[in-house]
């Protein structure tokens, strides 16, 4: 179905967040979390391919799109991203919602659902490729990845969002296509939000380089076992293809098995393509995440129609 964009801004403690938002507010709600280095509006090719009985609000997380950043100096933590995925609900008044994560949103919405239980009524996964047990071994080069690495790159990091880096618009287009396996409309697209116009024909990159140094928990294998599977929430897993094949999910394949969950709260669905699957095939991720928004767990085992 085609449903009605419209965009604006809310007010959260350290400035604005953007929000796009298409449907219906009476319907039941459904936030769309992105990955890095993107924005909500990633989400339209899959949006126009949802039943029109939902509320859909993506959101451009801090630093992204048209966001404002964190404050200058902060070192990004993933719980920050939780903290203002919160602000978004108690913007909306929600007390209770579903939540689709794609990539670092899917490791968002599964950290979401641990520090506001009772808040998700079901959390769609779209190949959360982000999660990393950390062994001992391990934890050397945690530390040097999260914390050494950011502040000796501190001046580059937090650089104010005029010294982005700068390029040519026919570069950005070729990055994004061989990176991200995008079309040119769909490139040029995903720029509109991620750069702004910089003189002769060239761009300068705005998003919050931070980002690219958020961090994340160092859990165990075990700790994440029993942490994730400590909950009920209904969840949905979508994984890509190529993604599984070419060893992106590294030390973690246990949380793509079902019964890693105690609860039996967990399907996972497996569906050809890359990473951004739900950009570049839509059609791939549409059809399960229909049916699990519509009627759950019993909706992906069933023949029911969309």
């Amino acid at each position: 179905m085609s449903l009605l964009e419209k965009e604006w801004y809310i007010q959260v403690p350290w400035g604005r967040m953007c929000v796009v938002a298409w449907g219906d507010c009476c319907n039941p709600p459904v936030l769309l979390c992105h990955g890095l280095a993107d924005s909500a509006t990633s989400f339209r090719p899959l949006i126009k391919l949802m039943p029109e009985k939902f509320y859909f609000i993506g959101i451009d997380l801090p630093g992204c799109g048209k966001s404002d950043r964190f404050p200058p100096g902060l070192m990004i933590n993933i719980y920050d991203l939780v903290y203002a995925v919160n602000a978004v609900a108690k913007h909306f008044r929600w007390d209770a919602f579903n939540l689709v994560g794609h990539s670092l949103g899917a490791i968002i919405g599964k950290l979401y659902n641990l520090v506001y239980p009772g808040k998700l009524t079901k959390l769609i996964e779209i190949d959360p490729i982000n999660f990393y047990a950390v062994p001992p071994e391990k934890f050397p080069k945690w530390y040097k990845r999260h914390f050494v690495d950011y502040y000796e790159q501190y001046d580059k990091l937090n650089a104010p969002k005029g010294k982005g880096k700068v390029t040519t618009v026919k570069e950005a287009i070729a990055v994004l296509r061989k990176e991200r396996g995008f079309s040119e409309d769909l490139a040029v697209e995903a720029l509109k939000r991620s750069a702004e116009p910089a003189g002769d024909g060239l761009l300068r990159y705005t998003d919050d380089m931070r980002l690219k140094y958020v961090t994340t928990p160092a859990f165990s294998a075990e700790h994440m076992k029993t942490l994730f599977g400590s909950t009920d929430t209904q969840t949905l897993i979508i994984k890509a293809e190529n993604s599984y094949k070419n060893g992106l999910y590294r030390n973690t394949g246990f949380l793509l098995d079902e019964k890693t969950y105690p609860s039996r709260n967990v399907r996972v669905r497996s569906v050809p393509g890359d990473h951004n699957v739900h950009v570049t095939w839509p059609r791939n991720v549409a059809f399960y995440m229909a049916l699990y928004l519509l009627y759950g767990a019993e909706g992906l085992s069933s023949k029911a129609k969309l």
